[in-house]
């Protein structure tokens, strides 16, 4: 093969008039466009000598004419070299001659070669069906003919076709296939092709990585050939890059496919790269970003405007012009539905929502609730989950949740974020959540459950700024009220017990002060914008103030409503989010209110017990939730929890054994319950029998 593409650059260097067998012009042609190398493929296909006649000619003359094959192929060649150009016209003229000539030809080769180049021409101009069609035609006639390198192209490009309708599922499947031609083909390109685009499809079912992988061995296929196609591996790279959250990584390997596919005007690339680059950068240098958008706007585009509007769009909306982003998430709805492009569409669905959400209130009307709310996004959330992207689908979660003011279901949302292996810097990338913004730091912060400590827009407040530990007593004792307002006289007890009523209210306003000037020491506040106080009550001001009491009160209470109202609901499909909302607020809970082992009074022992118990009910319900849901691996884990927490606690044991019998771990089941049995003797309790697992 080396020495097919040393003659094939040889005889494109040869002067333009020289004319060329055509034969031998698209055979060479066809490796080095396979290679990636369109200038010196054009070359060849432009000098072949064709054979002479009328093209459009396609009466039956009972006998086929070789001549035309050749014909067929150079132009097949042409156009496909044409197409990876972006010069959809040129591309779309060629190929139709070229199946002219092909049919003539009756060659079943030139026949897969020509309809191939339809194929490519249909999906420039967004024509499905006739995309379709024409690879359907042409991968049987590559059957026909035995062409194992047609074949391997066909379907590869097939792959491709079905990731941009949204069926990942079924492109994985076509592409293994294609691989699986691939691996004993000498043609490493075409299998780095494969390997590429079922990259793709691990993306689009954000098999993260699975497409890393994929992409990985694509790059190094095509680098050991020498291709410059390796621009492709390099670009799916930096998309991986892009979805984890990882912009300078991005970005760096967006500049590096640039640099790859910009001298040979790869349309399948550079538009892309472009695109991607400008969201990558954003965070960076937004004029830089705007400048790459504008590039990917103005290149041509192999696969057409979408990424690039969808990057501009964006970069406009992170910049604050949400109206230039919603002409155009309406210039790619448009042009996704009708190329038939649903993740396109998803997502100008959501630029346009998020569009209305941010834009600036215009009247009365435009305040009200109504108006603040994101069309789209649910629509949008449906076409996530029928793609199978988890990624998207979370994404869009959190964004309904922020839309909402739901705190909970958006920290869920970025669990499931983090647990699909998307990194915090996401928030930094051009896109959705660079959109809305990471949730805002509190001005100030007080967390109590576990260790004690203030913070102030996110700085700890250093030990040394606390003038008393009766300001810090203070604190805590008002967190541990959840916000509620506790009497001056309540508190004067408390704090000081031993002291005259007298003594203990003027000692009272003093701590008032001193914590008032802790908490706001620029004195940039009203006095009362952290403490509120009036002359009998104190209380801190959770619109002001982050308490995590609050937080994990609020948010347990909510977590355990939606998973009873699952279960009332009888509906199967419902149970993700409350297990994803149980799971979040189990976690909110760091450790006992106030146990830090700074001595404080007989105050804290109800707040703290009921918030053990409360958390105690969450770990209880998890556990009983994931039985039932067949995950008994993960319920004994919560039983284990449980026990370790009280170990009198007779359902949290049997539940336990449960589920390790359910899990299959039966002697372990069986040690667990005579533990349980033998706890149970020690507070002369009749133990229960050995509990049978639950149908899963």
């Amino acid at each position: 093969m080396e020495s097919a593409l040393r003659e094939g650059r040889h005889l494109a260097a040869l002067p333009a008039d020289a004319p060329l067998p055509a034969a031998s012009a698209w055979r060479l042609g066809r490796l080095l466009h396979q290679r990636g190398e369109f200038d010196a493929a054009e070359s060849l296909y432009r000098r072949a000598a064709l054979p002479t006649g009328d093209a459009g000619d396609t009466g039956d003359t009972g006998d086929a004419e070789p001549c035309w094959g050749d014909r067929a192929q150079v132009l097949a060649g042409w156009s496909a070299s044409r197409w990876a150009r972006g010069d959809g016209p040129q591309a779309r003229r060629l190929a139709d001659e070229a199946v002219q000539a092909a049919e003539r030809s009756r060659d079943d080769a030139a026949l897969a070669a020509a309809y191939l180049a339809q194929a490519l021409a249909a999906f420039s101009e967004g024509d499905r069906a006739a995309n379709a069609y024409a690879y359907a035609r042409a991968f049987a006639a590559a059957e026909r003919a035995g062409d194992i390198e047609l074949q391997l192209r066909i379907r590869s490009n097939t792959g491709s076709r079905l990731v941009e309708e949204g069926r990942c599922r079924e492109a994985v499947d076509e592409l293994t296939e294609a691989i699986g031609l691939g691996e004993p083909a000498a043609q490493r390109t075409l299998l780095a092709l494969a390997l590429h685009n079922r990259a793709e499809a691990w993306l689009g079912l954000s098999e993260l990585d699975a497409a890393r992988g994929d992409a990985d061995r694509a790059l190094t296929l095509w680098q050991q050939e020498g291709s410059p196609l390796a621009a492709f591996g390099l670009l799916m790279i930096a998309r991986v890059h892009l979805t984890r959250g990882s912009p300078w990584q991005a970005a760096s390997a967006y500049r590096e496919a640039l640099a790859m596919a910009e001298p040979d005007g790869n349309a399948q690339v550079v538009a892309q790269a472009w695109a991607g680059l400008a969201r990558a950068c954003h965070a960076d240098d937004p004029a830089e970003a705007v400048h790459c958008a504008d590039r990917a706007l103005a290149l041509p585009s192999a696969a057409g405007p979408v990424t690039g509007e969808l990057a501009a769009g964006w970069v406009a909306l992170c910049s604050g012009d949400a109206a230039a982003a919603a002409r155009y998430a309406a210039r790619v709805r448009s042009e996704a539905g009708r190329r038939r492009d649903p993740a396109g569409l998803a997502e100008a669905m959501e630029l346009a929502a998020l569009a209305v959400h941010l834009a600036p209130p215009t009247g009365a009307a435009a305040r009200g609730p109504a108006a603040r709310r994101a069309p789209g996004l649910v629509e949008a959330a449906a076409i996530w989950g029928d793609i199978g992207n988890e990624v998207a689908l979370a994404t869009n979660a959190l964004l309904r949740a922020r839309c909402a003011g739901d705190r909970l279901a958006e920290d869920v949302a970025w669990q499931r974020l983090h647990r699909l292996g998307v990194r915090d810097d996401v928030w930094h990338i051009a896109g959705p959540l660079a959109a809305i913004g990471p949730p805002p730091v509190p001005e100030v912060a007080v967390e109590t459950l576990g260790h004690f400590a203030v913070r102030l827009a996110g700085t700890p407040l250093p030990p040394a700024d606390w003038q008393s530990r009766k300001a810090r007593e203070l604190v805590k004792v008002l967190a541990g009220r959840l916000g509620r307002p506790v009497t001056r006289t309540a508190l004067a007890a408390l704090l000081w017990p031993q002291v005259p009523s007298e003594v203990a209210h003027r000692r009272l306003s003093v701590l008032i002060s001193t914590v008032r000037a802790v908490l706001d020491p620029a004195r940039r506040h009203p006095a009362d914008r952290f403490l509120v106080t009036d002359p009998a009550t104190v209380r801190i001001d959770t619109d002001h103030v982050a308490l995590d009491t609050v937080r994990f009160h609020a948010a347990a209470r909510a977590a355990l409503a939606a998973d009873a109202a699952a279960q009332r609901s009888r509906d199967a499909a419902a149970d993700a989010d409350p297990v994803g909302r149980l799971e979040v607020a189990a976690a909110m809970y760091t450790g006992d209110f106030c146990d830090d082992g700074e001595l404080t009074g007989e105050w804290s022992e109800q707040p703290r017990a009921a918030l053990a118990e409360l958390h105690r009910d969450l770990v209880r319900t998890l556990a009983r939730r994931c039985l039932r849901l067949g995950r008994p691996d993960a319920a004994a884990g919560w039983y284990l929890r449980l026990t370790g927490q009280d170990g009198y606690d007779e359902s949290a044991h049997l539940g336990l054994v449960a589920a390790l019998s359910a899990a299959g771990r039966h002697g372990e089941a069986l040690r667990r319950y005579r533990e349980y049995v033998a706890r149970m003797a020690e507070i002369e309790v009749r133990p229960a029998p050995f509990p049978t697992p639950p149908n899963l």
